[in-house]
């Protein structure tokens, strides 16, 4: 066996559990790492239940050994984080290297590359170049470092994505299986991803099999898991909300602008085109291949889904500035430059290095080079906006 394949993930994650845990030594202006870490704690000690997503507070107990130490919880919440990153790197690697065809134990580039998207962030305009000086609130960004659930959630979404993709391409009954279990997973760690995967893969089901046996047979997963999304919503609003005196609740409410969000709605053009500006390039420059590609399609529905819930859907009462229908934006935005890329990847090797696949490529490099600022950023600064 490769020692770089035991050592080069163990070394992240041990590098990521330290960042982490530097992030939750900083006085940043907001910080879920001890946010959540002190959730978990008080469903340690019964001071509140176990809530409807409850995996994450959950494994931070059981990694604490139920002690309900400050300490212990925050570098057990830190440790978690690390394996999510590091996970979500050995996922990617493992589609790069199946596109490019070569072990990842003889590719630095693949490695790099692997590394490089989990970095990926926008181009901060209208953000920061308007005046505001944010780089990550009124973007649509694919990265973020402050969010446990979200960060915790990436992986599994991602295996939920790629196994959903590969039904559509060859239906298995058995894979159906497998669907269900990572919907299970999604939705008690987060149920964000659920929301868009709920939307979107139906009507992936039903473009590429129509009314047929497959159809019918693909939806029975998401009918459990709508079930469970149900008692999840009446655990969160009807009985823990009342419980804690928390009135809120989820209603329909187009285009409520959050006054904490700092969007003018002039500028939501502006931030998307700057905030997916390497996959609307690759899209518009390779539109002639694409347009009939099913990936390309479930990808684009899926994050036109994530922004319509954005928009579409908000909370009341305690929860109402939370903004916590926007966390799956952050899941398909980054499913959309995770599929450029592997695109891209696949051109240069039929290709190879034409202009049009080095100026690609470059947009991305400028993406990956935004988020290593953003990275160091918050470390300087303290402020993850």
């Amino acid at each position: 066996m490769n020692k770089n394949k035991i050592i080069f993930p163990l070394l992240l994650l041990f590098l990521f559990a330290a960042y982490y845990a530097v992030l939750k030594a900083i006085p940043a202006d907001y910080n879920d790492i001890h946010d959540h870490a002190s959730f978990a704690r008080d469903m340690c000690t019964g001071k509140i239940p176990y809530t409807g997503n409850f995996l994450v507070y959950l494994l931070v107990n059981v990694f604490s050994f139920f002690t309900a130490n400050v300490t212990f919880t925050e570098i057990s919440l830190c440790f978690l984080l690390a394996f999510a990153g590091t996970y979500r790197y050995q996922l990617s690697l493992a589609k790069i290297n199946e596109i490019s065809g070569v072990e990842s134990s003889k590719s630095w580039l693949n490695i790099l590359l692997a590394i490089s998207i989990l970095f990926v962030f926008v181009i901060p305009i209208p953000g920061y170049f308007l005046g505001d000086y944010y780089m990550y609130i009124g973007s649509y960004s694919p990265t973020v470092w402050h969010n446990s659930t979200i960060l915790f959630l990436f992986p599994f979404a991602l295996i939920l994505f790629d196994l959903s993709n590969k039904q559509l391409q060859a239906f298995e009954t058995k894979r159906n299986w497998l669907i269900l279990i990572l919907i299970v997973l999604n939705l008690v760690i987060k149920p964000s991803y659920f929301l868009v995967f709920i939307c979107a893969y139906p009507l992936m089901l039903l473009i590429q099999y129509g009314l047929q046996k497959q159809f019918w047979l693909g939806i029975l997963p998401l009918v459990a898991g709508m079930f469970i999304l149900i008692i999840q919503y009446v655990v969160i609003y009807k009985i823990s909300g009342p419980a804690a005196n928390d009135s809120s609740s989820v209603v329909f409410l187009p285009f409520y602008k959050n006054p904490e969000l700092n969007e003018d709605m002039i500028n939501i053009p502006i931030a998307m085109i700057f905030s997916l500006f390497f996959p609307i390039l690759y899209s518009l420059l390779n539109i002639k291949k694409l347009y009939k590609n099913n990936l390309f399609i479930y990808t684009l529905l899926s994050f036109i889904f994530s922004v319509l819930i954005f928009f579409c859907i908000s909370e009341t009462g305690r929860r109402a500035s939370h903004g916590n229908y926007y966390w799956q934006i952050v899941i398909t935005t980054w499913f959309c430059f995770f599929v450029s890329l592997l695109a891209l990847l696949k051109d240069l090797k039929l290709e190879g290095k034409t202009l049009k696949n080095k100026f690609l490529l470059s947009v991305f490099g400028i993406h990956v080079l935004m988020g290593i600022v953003y990275f160091v950023r918050i470390l300087v600064t303290g402020s993850y906006y």
